[in-house]
């Protein structure tokens, strides 16, 4: 049986190769963590799902996933999904209202630290390109989205997605080698990014986002 208590429906660690059928058309927050979900189409039912969890469930890219206007925190930490692009294309025509995104421990995002502890380059340039096509996002991998990030994200955005596109059109594990050893032009103003503190990923329980107090999520 699932667990509903106040539109909120938990089914992680139930071995489920499909959500139910008979899911809750009210549910707003729904947990499928360490599941084998990878048909996404039954959640076009959910019309008021405010929060999906998918964390550690193997999945390789999001085709399929429906529109759901009303989702504004989607974690899709720990799974195998490796194109950028294609990740993104799905989730702004799908998903446009998000404001929480999280995707950690994918192939598709580089390591955030260098061993001295400053950020890689390449991990900024994959937040400025989801930024730029995700612009309400307040949250992304559990860091808030500066107006500095904003703004250079519009700034370089069109750029990098133009890019990434071409360059790694034909296989999608390059894009994250596209963000590392490309040049891109940088921005008329230069801008820092400033991190505060490192973040962290603990897998234990819902994938290093449950430190982050929102009343907004």
């Amino acid at each position: 049986p699932t667990s509903n208590m106040s539109n909120k429906v938990s089914l992680r660690e139930r071995k489920l190769k499909a959500i139910p059928s008979d899911i809750d058309k009210s549910c707003n927050h729904l947990d499928l963590t360490e599941n084998s979900i990878q048909n996404f189409s039954i959640l076009a039912k959910t019309t008021l799902l405010k929060r999906l969890i998918l964390d550690k469930n193997g999945i390789k890219n999001l085709k399929g996933f429906p529109e759901i206007p009303s989702l504004q925190t989607l974690w899709l930490n720990n799974n195998q999904l490796s194109s950028i692009t294609g990740v993104m294309d799905i989730l702004k025509k799908q998903t446009p209202n998000l404001t929480y995104l999280s995707m950690m421990k994918n192939p598709l995002c580089p390591e955030m630290y260098f061993k001295d502890g400053s950020l890689d380059n390449a991990y900024k340039r994959y937040r400025l390109l989801i930024i730029y096509m995700l612009p309400k996002l307040k949250l992304l991998d559990a860091t808030p989205v500066s107006n500095n990030e904003r703004k250079r994200a519009q700034e370089q955005g069109e750029n990098l997605y133009v890019m990434m596109k071409s360059d790694a059109e034909d296989d999608d594990g390059r894009e994250v080698a596209v963000l590392q050893k490309k040049k891109f032009s940088p921005p008329k103003k230069p801008a820092a990014y400033l991190a505060k503190g490192h973040v962290r990923y603990h897998g234990a329980q819902s994938e290093g986002n449950r430190f982050i107090l929102n009343n907004e999520l």
